[in-house]
């Protein structure tokens, strides 16, 4: 148990503090989302059912973007698995209002409450990322800490799974709380709302999603498929 233990708390460890002429260096523009893209954001999260089955409620602050190699996640649309295959190149969100950019940092996480399937998800949730230390893309020479390395997706059901980016504000002095489940092979029934409250994490702020299943997957090389597995026949 000892020897677990020191393999969890070793995934919390925490790079050193950027030094002040790192921070002089930042930029002070900083752009904040309007009100009508957070108003579609916590529409597509609440007809997602995201809103309350995954996070109790959705009032999104921030702009969340998240970009696979070219192709952006945009509330839902639909990936296929040779798309996800690798971490996104990048996942970036606006300036939170009221907050210093420079100083405010905040919790990625990715999950998917969708696993085996949405019919019977007895595996929920599904950790597939946590990025800690990341700030607005306005802010110049981040220092972010991947907690949790990028687990792939691999859905298993031809209907497809909702999978989520959700940010969280951090507490001054935030150091992430240790669990066994940052070890690659270990991320099934990650609760993510018991995570937060112990993290003492703030939100979320923001938030994103894209849909993927096997149906998206073979529809994507499959003549009169359509990406949402309409038209997909499951092996007999």
């Amino acid at each position: 148990m000892h020897f677990f233990s020191a393999l969890a708390l070793a995934a919390t460890a925490t790079a050193a503090a950027i030094p002040d002429a790192v921070l002089d260096k930042r930029t002070t523009t900083c752009t904040t989302a309007g009100s009508a893209t957070l108003a579609a954001a916590k529409a597509a999260f609440t007809q997602a059912k995201l809103v309350p089955g995954v996070i109790p409620s959705f009032n999104p602050k921030v702009s969340v973007q998240v970009d696979y190699n070219g192709k952006q996640v945009n509330l839902g649309n639909t990936f296929s698995a040779t798309e996800t295959l690798n971490q996104p190149i990048d996942i970036t969100f606006t300036a939170k209002p009221g907050y210093d950019a420079a100083s405010t940092k905040y919790t990625i996480i990715m999950v998917d409450p969708d696993a085996p399937g949405p019919a019977a998800p007895i595996l929920k949730d599904i950790l597939h990322l946590i990025i800690d230390d990341a700030q607005p893309v306005c802010t110049a020479n981040q220092n972010r800490k991947t907690i949790a390395t990028y687990a792939q997706t691999t859905p298993l059901s031809v209907a497809a799974h909702r999978y989520t980016f959700l940010v969280y504000r951090q507490p001054p002095n935030y150091v992430p709380p240790p669990t066994l489940m940052y070890l690659p092979g270990n991320r099934a029934k990650f609760d993510l709302n018991a995570y937060v409250a112990q993290a003492g994490l703030i939100g979320p702020v923001g938030g994103n999603f894209f849909r993927e299943g096997l149906g998206s997957t073979v529809c994507a090389v499959t003549p009169g498929c359509t990406q949402d597995g309409t038209g997909y026949k499951a092996p007999s």
